[in-house]
C-alpha cells in the first residue's frame, strides 16, 4: 500500500505566502492569498494583515467590514490601532476617525490626533472644490426627498471636522429634515467633539446644546429609563414581545433626542401608556406624541422604498 502523505494546511500556506507578499509590498498577491487564508480561518490574526494589504492596494473600502468586526482587537495595541487609522484616513472617514480617537489613550492619542488633523489639512488643500460642493449639498438636506437625505448623510465623514460641523448645523433646525436624520447629524457632532453651542429643533420644542457634552442618543438617560420600564412591565412572560418593543421604542424615542426628557416627564407612566395606547390612563399629550412618532416611522419606511 502506498504511503499517504498529508497535504499542507491550505489556510496556513496562503497566510504564509500572503504575509511574505505584504512584506515585499506586493499588495495584489498579498490580498489574493490572505483572502483565501481568511476564508479558511476567519480570525483577527488573518484579518489584520489582510486589512494592511487592502490599504497598500488602495482599496481601503474593502477593509471596512474587517475593522468593524474586529474593532476591539484593533484598539487593543498601538500597532493595530495605527493600522485602524491607516484605513480610516485612506477612505477617508474623518467622522469615524474622530469618534474612534475617544477610545485611544496616552501619547498615542496625541500622535493620532495630530495625524488626523494633518490629513484633513492636506485633503482640504488638495480637494477644496470637491469638499465645497459636498458641504453645500449637505448643508441643505431639507431640499431633498427623505430617501436622498438618508443616502447623503453617509457622505458626512468625507468632510474634515470643521467643514462637517458647518454642514451639519443648519439641518438641526430644518423642519424638512427627518428627525432621525437630525439626530444622526447631532450624534456625529458629538462624535467629533463639536464644543460650541448649536440650535436644535425637536418635538414641540427647541433649544441650544453643546454636542460634545451630550451622551449620545443611545445613552440618553430618559430613553434608558423608559426601556427599563418596558422590560419591567412586560416581564419575562413574553420575551419576544419585550425584545421587539424595546427595539422599536429605542428607535422611536430617538426622534425626540436631545429633548427626550421634555417629552417624557414620567418614564414609568409613558411605558405603561405605550403598552396600552387605548387605555384610560393615556393622556392627550401622550396620544399626540404616539401619533407623531408613528408618522415619523412611516416616513422612514418611505425612505426604504
Amino acid at each position: 500500500m502506498a504511503k499517504v502523505v498529508p497535504l499542507p494546511n491550505n489556510g496556513s500556506r496562503h497566510l504564509t505566502l500572503g504575509v511574505s507578499a505584504l512584506q515585499n509590498k506586493n499588495y495584489a498577491s498579498a490580498v489574493a492569498h490572505l483572502e483565501k487564508a481568511y476564508k479558511q480561518t476567519p480570525v483577527f490574526d488573518v484579518a489584520r494583515p489582510l486589512v494592511k494589504a487592502y490599504v497598500g492596494l488602495k482599496q481601503a473600502k474593502l477593509a471596512v467590514p474587517y475593522i468593524s468586526q474586529y474593532m476591539e482587537d484593533f484598539l487593543a495595541g498601538e500597532r493595530t490601532t495605527t493600522v485602524l487609522f491607516d484605513v480610516l484616513l485612506a477612505l477617508p472617514d474623518y467622522r469615524f476617525a474622530w469618534a474612534v480617537l475617544h477610545h485611544v489613550e496616552g501619547p498615542l492619542h496625541q500622535t493620532l490626533m495630530a495625524r488626523v488633523e494633518a490629513a484633513e489639512a492636506q485633503d482640504d488643500a488638495a480637494n477644496a472644490q470637491e469638499l465645497d460642493d459636498l458641504a453645500k449639498k449637505l448643508r441643505h438636506l431639507g431640499g431633498y426627498d427623505a430617501h436622498t437625505q438618508e443616502q447623503m448623510i453617509a457622505d458626512l465623514g468625507r468632510l474634515p471636522k470643521a467643514r462637517m460641523i458647518a454642514a451639519a448645523v443648519p439641518n438641526l433646525t430644518d423642519p424638512d429634515v427627518h428627525p432621525a436624520i437630525r439626530v444622526s447629524l447631532l450624534d456625529a457632532l458629538t462624535a467629533v467633539g463639536a464644543d460650541k453651542p448649536v440650535s436644535v429643533s425637536g418635538y414641540q420644542t427647541a433649544g441650544q446644546v453643546v454636542p460634545s457634552k451630550l451622551p449620545g442618543v443611545m445613552n440618553d438617560p430618559t430613553l434608558l429609563a423608559v426601556l427599563n420600564q418596558i422590560q419591567l412591565q412586560i416581564g419575562l412572560t413574553d420575551p419576544e414581545l419585550m425584545r421587539a418593543t424595546v427595539e422599536t421604542l429605542r428607535f422611536e424615542l430617538g426622534y425626540l433626542y436631545p429633548f427626550i426628557d421634555q417629552a417624557v416627564a414620567d418614564p414609568k407612566h409613558f411605558a405603561a401608556s405605550y403598552l396600552d395606547k387605548e387605555g384610560a390612563s393615556v393622556t392627550p399629550g401622550e396620544r399626540a406624541l404616539f401619533n407623531w412618532l408613528g408618522e415619523q416611522t412611516a416616513k422612514l419606511s418611505e425612505m426604504a422604498n
